[in-house]
Protein backbone atom coordinates (compact mmCIF):
# COMPACT_ATOMS: atom_id res chain seq x y z
CA UNK A 1 0.00 0.00 0.00
CA UNK A 2 2.84 2.38 0.88
CA UNK A 3 4.50 1.74 -2.48
CA UNK A 4 1.21 2.41 -4.30
CA UNK A 5 0.78 5.75 -2.52
CA UNK A 6 4.37 6.85 -3.22
CA UNK A 7 4.16 5.82 -6.88
CA UNK A 8 0.83 7.61 -7.23
CA UNK A 9 2.26 10.78 -5.67
CA UNK A 10 5.25 10.71 -8.03
CA UNK A 11 2.96 10.04 -10.99
CA UNK A 12 0.66 12.94 -10.10
CA UNK A 13 3.69 15.21 -9.75
CA UNK A 14 4.89 14.26 -13.23
CA UNK A 15 1.37 14.79 -14.57
CA UNK A 16 1.34 18.29 -13.10
CA UNK A 17 4.61 19.09 -14.87
CA UNK A 18 3.29 17.77 -18.19
CA UNK A 19 0.06 19.78 -17.84
CA UNK A 20 2.11 22.90 -17.10
CA UNK A 21 3.79 22.34 -20.50
CA UNK A 22 0.57 21.27 -22.18
CA UNK A 23 0.85 23.67 -25.12
CA UNK A 24 4.30 22.40 -26.10
CA UNK A 25 5.66 19.35 -27.88
CA UNK A 26 6.51 17.91 -24.47
CA UNK A 27 3.00 16.43 -24.33
CA UNK A 28 3.54 14.63 -27.65
CA UNK A 29 6.87 13.29 -26.43
CA UNK A 30 5.43 12.05 -23.13
CA UNK A 31 2.47 10.37 -24.85
CA UNK A 32 4.86 8.76 -27.35
CA UNK A 33 7.02 7.49 -24.47
CA UNK A 34 4.02 6.05 -22.65
CA UNK A 35 2.85 4.44 -25.90
CA UNK A 36 6.28 2.91 -26.43
CA UNK A 37 6.42 1.46 -22.92
CA UNK A 38 2.84 0.17 -23.10
CA UNK A 39 3.37 -1.45 -26.51
CA UNK A 40 6.66 -2.97 -25.37
CA UNK A 41 5.00 -4.41 -22.26
CA UNK A 42 2.12 -5.82 -24.27
CA UNK A 43 4.43 -7.35 -26.87
CA UNK A 44 6.59 -8.84 -24.11
CA UNK A 45 3.58 -10.29 -22.28
CA UNK A 46 2.24 -11.93 -25.45
CA UNK A 47 5.65 -13.14 -26.62
CA UNK A 48 5.63 -10.97 -29.73
CA UNK A 49 8.62 -8.83 -28.79
CA UNK A 50 11.00 -11.68 -29.70
CA UNK A 51 9.85 -11.42 -33.34
CA UNK A 52 12.00 -8.35 -33.96
CA UNK A 53 11.28 -7.96 -37.72
CA UNK A 54 7.63 -7.61 -36.66
CA UNK A 55 7.82 -5.84 -33.29
CA UNK A 56 10.36 -3.16 -34.24
CA UNK A 57 8.40 -1.56 -37.13
CA UNK A 58 5.23 -1.88 -35.04
CA UNK A 59 6.87 -0.03 -32.15
CA UNK A 60 8.18 2.69 -34.46
CA UNK A 61 4.66 3.11 -35.86
CA UNK A 62 3.20 3.36 -32.34
CA UNK A 63 5.72 6.03 -31.30
CA UNK A 64 5.06 8.08 -34.43
CA UNK A 65 1.28 8.30 -33.99
CA UNK A 66 1.25 10.93 -31.17
CA UNK A 67 3.19 13.32 -33.42
CA UNK A 68 0.56 13.28 -36.18
CA UNK A 69 -1.65 16.36 -36.06
CA UNK A 70 -5.30 15.56 -35.42
CA UNK A 71 -6.27 18.00 -38.18
CA UNK A 72 -4.29 15.96 -40.71
CA UNK A 73 -5.57 12.56 -39.63
CA UNK A 74 -8.24 12.22 -42.30
CA UNK A 75 -5.60 12.76 -44.98
CA UNK A 76 -2.57 10.88 -43.63
CA UNK A 77 -4.06 7.96 -41.70
CA UNK A 78 -5.43 5.96 -44.68
CA UNK A 79 -2.07 6.00 -46.44
CA UNK A 80 -0.11 5.52 -43.21
CA UNK A 81 -2.18 2.51 -42.13
CA UNK A 82 -2.06 1.02 -45.61
CA UNK A 83 1.75 1.21 -45.71
CA UNK A 84 1.92 -0.16 -42.18
CA UNK A 85 -0.24 -3.20 -43.04
CA UNK A 86 1.82 -3.73 -46.18
CA UNK A 87 5.00 -3.80 -44.09
CA UNK A 88 3.55 -6.24 -41.56
CA UNK A 89 2.43 -8.71 -44.21
CA UNK A 90 5.71 -8.35 -46.07
CA UNK A 91 7.45 -9.34 -42.85
CA UNK A 92 5.06 -12.28 -42.48
CA UNK A 93 5.76 -13.48 -46.02
CA UNK A 94 9.50 -13.25 -45.53
CA UNK A 95 9.45 -14.96 -42.10
CA UNK A 96 6.45 -17.29 -42.46
CA UNK A 97 8.34 -20.21 -40.92
CA UNK A 98 8.92 -18.29 -37.68
CA UNK A 99 5.99 -15.88 -37.53
CA UNK A 100 2.31 -16.85 -37.66
CA UNK A 101 -0.69 -14.74 -38.55
CA UNK A 102 -1.74 -14.77 -34.87
CA UNK A 103 1.39 -12.79 -33.96
CA UNK A 104 0.70 -10.32 -36.78
CA UNK A 105 -2.87 -9.86 -35.53
CA UNK A 106 -1.73 -9.22 -31.95
CA UNK A 107 0.97 -6.78 -33.02
CA UNK A 108 -1.38 -4.95 -35.38
CA UNK A 109 -4.16 -4.64 -32.79
CA UNK A 110 -2.09 -3.29 -29.92
CA UNK A 111 0.22 -1.10 -32.01
CA UNK A 112 -2.89 0.70 -33.28
CA UNK A 113 -5.15 0.66 -30.25
CA UNK A 114 -2.64 1.84 -27.65
CA UNK A 115 -1.08 4.86 -29.42
CA UNK A 116 -4.34 6.05 -30.97
CA UNK A 117 -6.12 5.83 -27.61
CA UNK A 118 -3.38 7.75 -25.82
CA UNK A 119 -3.12 10.28 -28.66
CA UNK A 120 -6.68 11.43 -28.02
CA UNK A 121 -5.15 13.28 -25.06
CA UNK A 122 -3.06 15.26 -27.56
CA UNK A 123 -6.05 15.72 -29.88
CA UNK A 124 -7.95 17.37 -27.03
CA UNK A 125 -5.34 20.14 -27.06
CA UNK A 126 -5.34 20.37 -30.86
CA UNK A 127 -9.12 20.80 -31.07
CA UNK A 128 -9.98 22.61 -27.83
CA UNK A 129 -6.90 24.64 -26.95
CA UNK A 130 -4.87 24.54 -23.76
CA UNK A 131 -7.48 25.43 -21.12
CA UNK A 132 -10.23 23.10 -22.28
CA UNK A 133 -7.69 20.52 -23.42
CA UNK A 134 -6.33 20.19 -19.89
CA UNK A 135 -9.87 19.93 -18.56
CA UNK A 136 -10.65 17.00 -20.87
CA UNK A 137 -7.35 15.29 -20.05
CA UNK A 138 -8.17 15.53 -16.35
CA UNK A 139 -11.62 14.13 -17.09
CA UNK A 140 -10.16 11.26 -19.14
CA UNK A 141 -7.50 10.21 -16.66
CA UNK A 142 -9.53 11.11 -13.58
CA UNK A 143 -12.52 9.04 -14.67
CA UNK A 144 -10.34 5.98 -15.08
CA UNK A 145 -8.08 6.34 -12.06
CA UNK A 146 -10.71 7.59 -9.62
CA UNK A 147 -13.03 4.74 -10.60
CA UNK A 148 -10.21 2.29 -9.90
CA UNK A 149 -9.35 3.94 -6.58
CA UNK A 150 -12.98 4.09 -5.44
CA UNK A 151 -13.53 0.46 -6.47
CA UNK A 152 -10.43 -0.62 -4.53
CA UNK A 153 -11.57 0.86 -1.23
CA UNK A 154 -15.28 0.12 -1.70
CA UNK A 155 -14.45 -3.46 -2.60
CA UNK A 156 -12.34 -3.91 0.51
CA UNK A 157 -15.05 -2.41 2.70
CA UNK A 158 -18.22 -3.86 1.19
CA UNK A 159 -17.25 -6.36 -1.50
CA UNK A 160 -19.09 -9.70 -1.40
CA UNK A 161 -20.13 -10.56 -4.96
CA UNK A 162 -17.33 -11.26 -7.44
CA UNK A 163 -17.47 -9.22 -10.63
CA UNK A 164 -15.24 -11.45 -12.79
CA UNK A 165 -13.89 -14.32 -10.64
CA UNK A 166 -11.56 -15.84 -13.23
CA UNK A 167 -10.33 -12.63 -14.87
CA UNK A 168 -9.80 -10.53 -11.72
CA UNK A 169 -10.71 -12.37 -8.49
CA UNK A 170 -10.41 -9.29 -6.26
CA UNK A 171 -12.91 -7.15 -8.16
CA UNK A 172 -16.46 -7.09 -6.81
CA UNK A 173 -19.81 -5.73 -7.91
CA UNK A 174 -19.97 -3.58 -4.79
CA UNK A 175 -16.51 -2.22 -5.55
CA UNK A 176 -17.51 -1.34 -9.11
CA UNK A 177 -20.59 0.55 -7.90
CA UNK A 178 -18.58 2.30 -5.21
CA UNK A 179 -16.00 3.28 -7.82
CA UNK A 180 -18.69 4.81 -10.02
CA UNK A 181 -20.14 6.85 -7.18
CA UNK A 182 -16.74 7.98 -5.92
CA UNK A 183 -15.52 8.93 -9.41
CA UNK A 184 -18.70 10.87 -10.12
CA UNK A 185 -18.45 12.94 -6.94
CA UNK A 186 -14.69 13.41 -7.18
CA UNK A 187 -14.77 14.50 -10.83
CA UNK A 188 -17.50 17.06 -10.12
CA UNK A 189 -15.31 18.45 -7.35
CA UNK A 190 -12.21 18.46 -9.55
CA UNK A 191 -14.15 20.16 -12.36
CA UNK A 192 -15.31 22.86 -9.96
CA UNK A 193 -11.80 23.42 -8.60
CA UNK A 194 -10.39 23.56 -12.12
CA UNK A 195 -12.98 26.16 -13.13
CA UNK A 196 -11.94 28.28 -10.16
CA UNK A 197 -8.27 27.89 -11.02
CA UNK A 198 -8.73 28.70 -14.70
CA UNK A 199 -10.81 31.77 -13.82
CA UNK A 200 -8.11 32.97 -11.45
CA UNK A 201 -5.56 32.51 -14.23
CA UNK A 202 -7.63 34.65 -16.58
CA UNK A 203 -9.15 31.84 -18.64
CA UNK A 204 -12.65 31.34 -17.21
CA UNK A 205 -14.67 28.32 -18.32
CA UNK A 206 -18.23 27.23 -17.77
CA UNK A 207 -18.46 23.58 -16.74
CA UNK A 208 -21.59 21.60 -17.58
CA UNK A 209 -21.86 19.73 -14.31
CA UNK A 210 -25.13 17.95 -15.07
CA UNK A 211 -23.74 16.43 -18.28
CA UNK A 212 -20.58 15.32 -16.48
CA UNK A 213 -22.62 13.72 -13.69
CA UNK A 214 -24.67 11.84 -16.29
CA UNK A 215 -21.76 10.47 -18.32
CA UNK A 216 -19.49 9.55 -15.41
CA UNK A 217 -21.16 6.15 -14.76
CA UNK A 218 -20.60 5.25 -18.42
CA UNK A 219 -16.95 6.33 -18.24
CA UNK A 220 -16.49 4.25 -15.09
CA UNK A 221 -18.09 1.25 -16.77
CA UNK A 222 -15.82 1.62 -19.79
CA UNK A 223 -12.80 1.90 -17.49
CA UNK A 224 -13.75 -1.47 -15.98
CA UNK A 225 -13.92 -2.96 -19.48
CA UNK A 226 -10.41 -1.66 -20.17
CA UNK A 227 -9.10 -2.99 -16.87
CA UNK A 228 -10.63 -6.44 -17.34
CA UNK A 229 -9.52 -6.60 -20.99
CA UNK A 230 -5.90 -6.07 -19.98
CA UNK A 231 -6.32 -8.59 -17.16
CA UNK A 232 -7.63 -11.33 -19.44
CA UNK A 233 -4.58 -10.91 -21.67
CA UNK A 234 -2.36 -11.41 -18.63
CA UNK A 235 -4.38 -14.45 -17.56
CA UNK A 236 -4.24 -16.11 -20.95
CA UNK A 237 -0.49 -15.55 -21.28
CA UNK A 238 0.36 -16.36 -17.64
CA UNK A 239 1.66 -12.90 -16.71
CA UNK A 240 1.15 -11.37 -13.26
CA UNK A 241 2.05 -7.75 -14.11
CA UNK A 242 2.98 -6.07 -17.36
CA UNK A 243 6.09 -4.60 -15.79
CA UNK A 244 7.65 -3.17 -12.64
CA UNK A 245 8.35 0.42 -13.65
CA UNK A 246 5.76 1.66 -11.12
CA UNK A 247 6.27 -0.01 -7.71
CA UNK A 248 2.97 -1.11 -6.22
CA UNK A 249 1.18 -0.74 -9.55
CA UNK A 250 3.22 -2.79 -12.00
CA UNK A 251 3.89 -1.58 -15.50
CA UNK A 252 2.58 1.25 -17.64
CA UNK A 253 -0.18 -1.00 -19.00
CA UNK A 254 -1.24 -1.86 -15.45
CA UNK A 255 -1.79 1.84 -14.80
CA UNK A 256 -3.18 2.98 -18.16
CA UNK A 257 -5.30 -0.05 -19.14
CA UNK A 258 -8.57 1.56 -18.04
CA UNK A 259 -7.60 4.98 -19.43
CA UNK A 260 -7.06 3.42 -22.87
CA UNK A 261 -10.80 2.85 -23.11
CA UNK A 262 -11.92 6.05 -21.39
CA UNK A 263 -9.78 8.65 -23.21
CA UNK A 264 -11.17 7.93 -26.72
CA UNK A 265 -14.74 7.97 -25.38
CA UNK A 266 -14.22 11.36 -23.71
CA UNK A 267 -12.75 12.65 -26.96
CA UNK A 268 -15.75 11.42 -28.96
CA UNK A 269 -18.21 12.88 -26.45
CA UNK A 270 -16.41 16.23 -26.34
CA UNK A 271 -16.56 16.54 -30.13
CA UNK A 272 -20.36 16.17 -30.11
CA UNK A 273 -21.36 17.41 -26.66
CA UNK A 274 -19.02 19.98 -25.05
CA UNK A 275 -18.72 19.40 -21.31
CA UNK A 276 -17.15 22.82 -20.73
CA UNK A 277 -16.82 26.04 -22.73
CA UNK A 278 -14.70 29.16 -22.54
CA UNK A 279 -16.53 32.25 -21.32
Amino acid sequence: MKQRVISSAVGLGLLAVVLALFDTIVVNIVVALIAFLAVYEMFSATGCWSFRPLSIPATIFAVAIPFLSSRLLSRVIPLTCYLYVLILFSVLLRNHKKIHIEQVAVVFTFSLMIPFSLSTLVYQRDWNGTTLGIFYVLLSLGSAWLSDTGAYFAGHAFGKHKLAPYISPKKTVEGAIGGMVFADIAMLLISWLYSLGSAAAGYPIQVHYFEIACIMPFLSAVSIVGDLSASIVKRQFGVKDYGSIMPGHGGVMDRFDSALMVAPLVYIISRHMPLAVLV
